[in-house]
Parts: structure tokens; sequence; C-alpha cells
């Protein structure tokens, strides 16, 4: 499908044909988005941006633009990498890496909601949902299927574990685990029970969860003691997840009960 005549889409820009591009949207020159994506009105798709199949990119988003960073270089070579299936809502704003020729990443099939805005470094995995005016940081970590509420704000350097959550206007300055469910200041509320149901993770699984969990989260012993107690219990890969992100945090810390 051709661009809408009233879009400004440079010559150097790679943009596949069945692409569709929306009344005043802006694609800079070096971009790359491939076949199937539709980038809505007034969208800007800066320098830098290599865009997978089938994202959709909503009014007024701004995928790309320069890091919030009083001593960013605009000169500076970097950009975003995404891949496919993902759905940018109004006014999403994701920055470009810090870093020449670094890149902020994000995954496959991710839904970030209106006003969502993803900083300079950052790296999302796959099957997240990021809720309105949720708010990360540089350099911040997210796994996969996390599902963050509303207006969370997530610190730099955090890391986010696989199926974590959080409860809308959270503020997380430390790790959250995987497998755990985060709310207002750094509070640890116990296990995502029901997302880790809906995952597909077998009754065993979800048992060893658990009492990984409460060894090396809830124990009032030493961190040290308690994940020696954990490695003698021979966990299988799934709750031993949760122990090595217990055993090397991000700089930042983790959130224990």
């Amino acid at each position: 499908m051709p661009n809408h005549p009233q879009s400004i889409v440079s010559e150097s820009a790679q943009v596949a044909e069945n692409a569709e591009v929306g009344p005043y949207a802006i694609i800079e020159p070096g971009v790359s988005i491939a076949a199937g994506c539709r980038i809505e009105s007034h969208a800007k798709i800066c320098r830098g941006v290599k865009m997978g199949k089938n994202n959709v990119v909503d009014h007024g988003a701004v995928i790309g633009g320069n890091p919030q960073d009083l001593s960013f270089d605009p000169q500076i070579n970097s950009g975003v990498i995404i891949g496919d299936d993902n759905n940018f809502r109004e006014h999403v704003t994701i920055s470009r890496s810090t870093e020449p020729n670094g890149n902020t990443i994000i995954g496959n099939r991710n839904f970030f909601m209106a006003v969502s805005h993803i900083a300079h470094d950052v790296i999302v995995g796959n099957d997240n949902i990021l809720a309105n005016n949720v708010m990360i940081a540089g350099h911040v970590r997210i796994g996969n299927k996390v599902f963050l509420g509303g207006g969370t704000a997530i610190h730099q350097f955090t890391h986010v574990g696989d199926f974590a959550m959080s409860q809308g206007n959270s503020t997380l300055t430390q790790d959250v685990p995987p497998y755990c469910v985060a709310y207002k200041i750094n509070q640890l509320s116990g296990l995502n029970v029901i997302g880790l149901r809906r995952g597909g993770f077998s009754p065993g699984d979800r048992k060893e969860i658990k009492l990984a969990y409460s060894l090396v989260l809830k124990s009032k012993s030493t961190r040290e003691d308690a994940l020696k107690e954990a490695d003698s219990r021979d966990f299988g890969p799934v709750a031993a997840r949760l122990v090595e992100a217990v055993r090397s945090p991000s700089s930042r810390g983790i959130l224990t009960r």
C-alpha cells in the first residue's frame, strides 16, 4: 500500500511495500520497517530504528527519539531494534541508546499501552504488557510475560523477571524476582499464582516455585544460608530461575518480603 501523500518518508528509509504509513507520520533517514507494519498519523520513527514485521505504531508515538539524558551527544549513532507483532499505542515513547552503535531492544508480541515510556538501553523480552503511563528508566531489563500496572515507575538498571507483575502506581528501585508480584514502593506481596497457572506451568513446577520462594525470599536465615538450602533441594530449571535471580541480582539489589 502506498504511503499517505501527507506523510514524510525519507528516500533512504526502507519501508516494505505492504507497510502502511498514515498522514503526517514521519519516517527518518536510515529507518527499516518490515512487512505488515502500520504507522498511524502523527507518529515519528527516528533514524536508527529497525522494525520487524506486523508492528502497529499508533497516533503520536515517537520511536527512537534522543535519550532524555543531559550528557547525551545527539551526534552519536545508535538506535532501537524491534521484533515482530508489537503494539505501541498512542504517544508511546522509546528512546535510542546512549552508547555509540548501541541499541534499545524490544522483543516480540509486546503491548505498550498509551503514554508508556521506554528509556535508553532498555531490553524488553517477549509477550509483555505495559499498561498506561508505565515509566521505564534507562538500562532496565524486562523479562517475558511480565505485566506492569498503570503508572508503574522502574528505576534505572533494575531487572524485572519472567512472569512478574506490578500493581498500578508501584515504584520499583530494586529487582522484581521472576514469578512475583510487587506493589507500592519496593514491596513484594507474593507469587503471581494466577499468572503461573495461565502460563501453563505444571503443578510440579508451581510447587517447586512456591518452595523456592519460601526458602530464598521469606527465610529468616541469612541470604547465604538460604541459598545453600535452596541448592540442596536440586530444583528443576523453572524454580532454579528464581533462585539464580536472588543469587545474582542487578546492581540495584532484589526485593524481598
